[in-house]
């Protein structure tokens, strides 16, 4: 299986994954641990197509670096203001 096919496979998997955890059809909240495992899945998807799709392997490690970092901080942000939504809405009048 070649690189790119076993990244594909990969990717669906992760797809799936994220599919489940966001509770298609489901009420309510998916909850801190299924935006959180949404957003792992989302961030190893993003930096898979990076690396093997967009020839970010052949770029220096500090642009492979700057690029997960940059993912890493976009998910931390996403996930903290999904967590303090609550909080936000509490004190809006």
């Amino acid at each position: 299986m070649t690189v790119l096919a076993r990244t594909w496979a990969i990717l669906m998997g992760l797809t799936a994954v994220s599919l489940l955890a966001g509770r298609p059809g489901g009420e309510g909240s998916i909850g801190l641990l299924g935006i959180g495992l949404v957003l792992m899945a989302a961030n190893f998807k993003a930096d898979q197509i990076l690396t093997h799709f967009l020839g970010l392997q052949r770029a220096g490690s500090g642009w492979r670096m700057l690029f997960r970092v940059m993912l890493t901080l976009l998910g931390m942000g996403i996930f903290g203001i999904y967590a303090l939504t609550p909080m936000i809405a509490a004190v809006s009048p």
